[in-house]
């Protein structure tokens, strides 16, 4: 999973790429930490999260440490910071599934 994420983070930047289905965005931030951010379009031009993973990757082990996750389209909303190991483990696997989505496209 690391290899197609180091590949996703080197096809994808901060700005929105389109494909059919909705926004595939990479956001970089300055304390070396991203966002990877899957979105469709919402009303009055808005683009709502579905999901939006922040995440650091270590570059001496790469490992992953999950920050915040967002999904503005689920029912209710979820946006929260993961801590517990139930919500690390549904942001692991909602990260993976969206590195694959982003993966499939490059």
């Amino acid at each position: 999973m690391i290899d197609k994420l180091k590949v996703v983070l080197a096809n994808f930047n901060e700005n929105r790429t389109y494909n059919g289905d909705g926004y595939y965005r990479v956001k970089p931030f300055d304390d070396g930490s991203y966002e990877l951010e899957f979105s469709v379009s919402g009303s009055c031009g808005t683009f709502d999260s579905h999901p939006a993973i922040k995440f650091a990757l270590s570059p001496e082990s790469d490992a992953v440490t999950y920050l915040l996750y967002r999904d503005m389209l689920a029912t209710p909303i979820k946006f929260f910071k993961p801590e517990s190991d139930a919500e690390q483990g549904v942001v692991k696997l909602a990260f993976e599934q969206l590195v694959d989505k982003f993966y499939l496209l490059k």
